[in-house]
């Protein structure tokens, strides 16, 4: 019996140690993105904010792996060129295409483009394509029980980025 005691004890400080190190971490960036650790992002009251790590398509891909450099406040700042891009995100569950406008070389407008995923583009949009803009990032945060939807999203948005490199 004192064993298993102490492996609860030791399991129950792992998971603890995670969590805090996982708040500890993305912590700044919401509150820098003005992300209340209260609520929840968009209207979908049963959406819960999640960061999503970034896309990193098949082993093929060129999406950056999840760092804390990549964003930082101190990290280089991305120029864009005023245009309208494409891109695409797809896994087993579907694939999804958006349209991205760069004006003044911020990220002004997301669109959905073409969608067949499992669930409604309604789950993830608009409050996903708001926080894009809001952030300026393809890093934003995925949607509960939208998960699939959102990292299509987040890549599609990366994949048509990529295109408005300066």
């Amino acid at each position: 019996m004192a064993a298993s005691a102490k492996l609860l004890a030791l399991c129950t400080a792992a998971v603890g140690a995670v969590y805090a190190a996982g708040y500890v971490y993305t912590q700044p960036s919401a509150e820098a993105s003005g992300v209340s650790s209260h609520g929840s992002l968009g209207g979908n009251p049963s959406s819960s904010p999640s960061p999503s790590s970034s896309p990193a398509p098949s082993s093929s891909g060129s999406a950056p792996s999840s760092s804390a450099s990549a964003s930082s406040p101190t990290a280089s700042k991305v120029t864009y060129r005023d245009g309208t891009y494409t891109g695409s995100g797809s896994n087993v569950y579907g694939t999804l295409s958006v349209k991205l406008t760069i004006a003044g070389g911020k990220i002004t407008s997301v669109k959905i483009t073409s969608y067949n995923m499992h669930y409604p583009s309604s789950f993830i949009y608009p409050q996903i394509a708001n926080e894009v803009i809001q952030m300026q990032t393809y890093r934003v945060y995925n949607i509960t029980g939208a998960t699939a939807s959102s990292y299509n999203f987040a890549e599609a948005v990366y994949y048509a980025l990529q295109k408005a490199k300066a």
